[in-house]
């Protein structure tokens, strides 16, 4: 897949570049302290990270007040063992201290008016919101009862504690608050807690349980990403909403069951959950971001609730409401997937990583195929796509390394950029219509000596070689031809002959309408009796083909002499009947190509 999930650190990095960007911007200094003159006060923006010791913070520069400490002014000192802030500060910036993780203490001068410390941990001056605890703080941490907010990234990189105990008092949760606290197995949130910010609990890898109160009405993007080792989490009634990627990167969970009170499911939330097997989606939900179970490689059934509004679900793969759009099927599914013909089209990465298909019926109603919907599908040797679609998205079978050839079908009007790429097995692709229009490098990288074929009175496309690759003209094309194909079968393939051995000729699945590649012999069209009448029911709109219906006494001699044949209907089905009066009568369908 292209888009790729970009993890906090990543964002970190980032912030690192500003802050050093800021940084290079001033050009004062005060001992190893750099700072902005902002006329009649002085704020703190950096410190060397390779300094190592006790810090104190001076309440003056150049005789200005110090009153501020700028966002991420020491983060990432890892060697600081203590920092002491004067009575003057009156401001201190996200993350100012954060991710010092030889960080012991942080000492505030009693006098001052915002600001206050306890047990060596940054408080305001009530102690009501809990700012920052040094990073080098261990085992088990109790929160002061006075507590009413744990401030962002206030813990973030504290692993060494192994539990924290959040007081009652507490009523928020900020965006980071508990980063990257590998140490915590298990974490208890007080009924008082309304909401769980972005990345509150991102990257707690020892995290194995956690209980979610009644109170907490929304999950934040990335809340749980990366809690490699949770393995069940109870998600109350009371949460109306899941943000982006909240649960990604979860590989402990086995199964998750949306509650009724959700509506939103963001985007990527369980992005990467490779040990969940299935998921149950409430009939209130009624929006599911991009991608929501993307590289769930062990997800075997999406199951929705038959209620819901918006969503439905067969055979454990998810759907819009009327199963128009294929929107996920679970990567864990295995063998062979035929598609409904109500769906019209396959939705972006909607099988991505399903690595145990080993094929896909596309119905006719399918016309458009979405980026990367079938990317990384090692399992399929073929794929058909049949006359309706019209467009095919990028990398669409991006990385399908076992493909070896592909029909596209006549009605294709544009092949995404990468379509076809890294199918390094990819030795053939058949095009029935006109050529279409070509992202890039489609089918770079097949197998060598990779082919396209096309017919003579198509337009667009040019022999020995076309848009760079060697190509065959295939002659004029034919109804047969065309459908041969598009059951991927040699396109001059002889159509009396019965390759599966079913005891129906090519032709005669042709005639019919039927997938030569299934046993015909318990499909073929049955006679029906009503009174005196027998009546048999064909399809027979099978371009080129000449339909005979015959009847016979004695399975010899055959005649269309008493064979009544009504007109096609608006499915080009056709109606025999014969009257059963006397001898007993039988009846063939004869079929002319």
């Amino acid at each position: 897949m292209r888009i790729k999930k970009q993890h906090s650190s990543i964002a970190w990095l980032v912030i690192a570049v500003l802050c050093c960007m800021l940084h290079t911007v001033s050009a004062d200094t005060f001992g190893l302290f750099t700072y902005t003159d902002n006329g009649t006060s002085i704020t703190i923006t950096g410190y060397p990270s390779e300094e190592s010791g006790a810090v104190n913070i001076p309440p003056t520069i150049v005789g200005k007040p110090v009153t501020q400490i700028g966002p991420y002014a020491f983060s990432d000192c890892i060697r600081l063992t203590s920092i002491t802030l004067p009575a003057s500060v009156t401001s201190i910036g996200v993350c100012a201290f954060s991710r010092c993780s030889g960080l012991t203490t942080i000492t505030v001068d009693s006098l001052n008016a915002k600001y206050s410390s306890l047990g060596g941990v940054l408080f305001d001056k009530n102690q009501t919101a809990l700012i920052q605890c040094p990073g080098s703080k261990t085992d088990a941490f109790t929160i002061p009862a006075s507590v009413t907010s744990i401030g962002d990234y206030a813990f973030v990189e504290c692993t060494g504690l192994t539990s924290i105990t959040i007081p009652a008092s507490v009523t928020s949760i900020g965006s980071g608050a508990f980063e990257s606290c590998g140490g915590l197995t298990s974490i208890t949130i007080p009924a008082s807690v309304t909401g769980i910010g972005d990345y509150a609990f991102s990257g707690c890898t020892g995290l194995i349980s956690i209980t979610i109160p009644a109170s907490v009405t929304s999950i934040g993007t990335y809340a749980f990403d990366w809690c490699l080792g949770l393995t069940s989490i109870t998600i109350p009634a009371s949460v109306t909403s899941i943000g982006d990627y909240a649960f990604s990167m979860c590989v402990g969970l086995t199964s998750i069951t949306i509650p009724a009170s959700v509506t939103s499911i963001g985007d990527y939330v369980f992005m990467y959950c490779t040990g969940l097997t299935n998921v149950t989606i409430s009939a209130s939900v009624t929006s599911i971001g991009v991608n929501a179970f993307f590289g769930c490689m062990e997800l075997t059934s999406i199951t929705v609730d038959s209620l819901n509004a918006k969503y439905s679900s067969l055979g454990g793969v998810l759907f819009d409401k009327n199963q128009t759009l294929l929107i996920q099927c679970p990567s864990g599914k295995t063998g062979a997937v035929t598609i409904p013909t109500s769906v019209t089209s396959i939705g972006d990465y909607a099988f991505f990583f399903c690595t145990g298909l080993t094929s896909i019926t596309i119905p006719v109603s399918v016309t458009s195929i979405g980026s990367g919907a079938f990317e990384s599908c090692g399992g399929l040797t073929s794929i058909a796509l049949p006359a309706g679609v019209t467009s095919i998205g990028d990398y669409a079978f991006y990385s399908c390394t076992g493909l070896t050839s592909v029909t596209i079908s006549y009605s294709a009007t544009s092949l995404g950029n990468e379509a076809f790429f890294l199918c390094t097995n990819l030795t053939s692709a058949f095009f029935t219509g006109h050529a279409p229009s070509m992202g890039g490098s489609v089918f770079d990288s097949a197998a060598t000596g990779f082919t396209v074929y096309y017919f003579n009175d198509k337009s667009g496309f040019t022999s020995p070689t076309w848009q760079g690759y060697a190509a065959v003209n295939m002659g004029n094309s034919t109804p047969a031809a065309t459908w041969l194909l598009s059951n991927n079968l040699p396109y001059n393939a002889d159509l009396q002959t019965d390759p599966n051995g079913d005891g129906v000729s090519l032709l005669m699945a042709y005639a019919l309408n039927l997938d030569p590649k299934q046993n015909l012999g318990g499909s073929m069209p049955k006679p029906v009796m009503a009174g005196n009448q027998m009546s048999l029911t064909f399809y027979a709109g099978s371009a080129g083909v000449s339909y005979l219906v015959q009847s016979s006494t004695d399975l010899q001699t055959w005649s269309a002499t008493g064979v009544s044949l009504s007109a096609p209907d608006a499915n080009n089905f056709r109606t025999a009947t014969v009257n059963q009066n006397g001898p007993k009568k039988f009846l063939r369908i004869v079929a002319g190509y």
